[in-house]
């Protein structure tokens, strides 16, 4: 049978192994208790990020409705702007056609001038009038008496 001794060292053996097991249900309560307070960080953290890509998804639909919005203005003032760049293309054609009959009419009427100068240069220059220029004598000075 057990002895004294054999008795004690077991009951010591038990003690140590409760105070281990204390020991390890203390750590693995600490270990839990960590592992709730990372939980609840992580909880927080996808909470905060949740909200932040909630709040980024509502500002990207409304910048994509604020753009579809521009694009239909852009498309309507599109119209406006094509109709305007029509109307004055058709403006600066007209005044080309102005400038280039204006520079012909020019040219005609420096080129019918011209003309008209010649013929009334021979209408207004007296023609052959039945006398004729006969030279002056001017004497030399070296001839002249004194």
């Amino acid at each position: 049978m057990l002895t004294n001794n054999d008795t004690k060292t077991r009951i010591a053996v038990l003690e140590q192994k409760s105070i281990t097991q204390e020991r390890l249900i203390e750590k693995v309560e600490d270990a839990i208790q960590v592992m709730k307070d990372v939980v609840e960080n992580v909880s927080k953290m996808l909470a905060v990020h949740d909200e932040r890509i909630e709040q980024a998804s509502k500002s990207d639909s409304i910048i994509i409705s604020m753009l579809k919005e521009m694009k239909h203005d852009l498309d309507a003032e599109d119209i406006d702007l094509s109709a305007r760049i029509d109307e004055i293309s058709i403006k600066v054609e007209e005044i080309k056609k102005i400038k280039w009959m204006t520079i012909g009419i020019g040219v005609f009427g420096a080129v019918l001038v011209g003309a008209m100068s010649t013929v009334a240069s021979g209408w207004l220059t007296p023609g052959e009038l039945g006398y004729r220029m006969e030279p002056r004598y001017v004497p030399n000075p070296e001839n002249i008496k004194k």
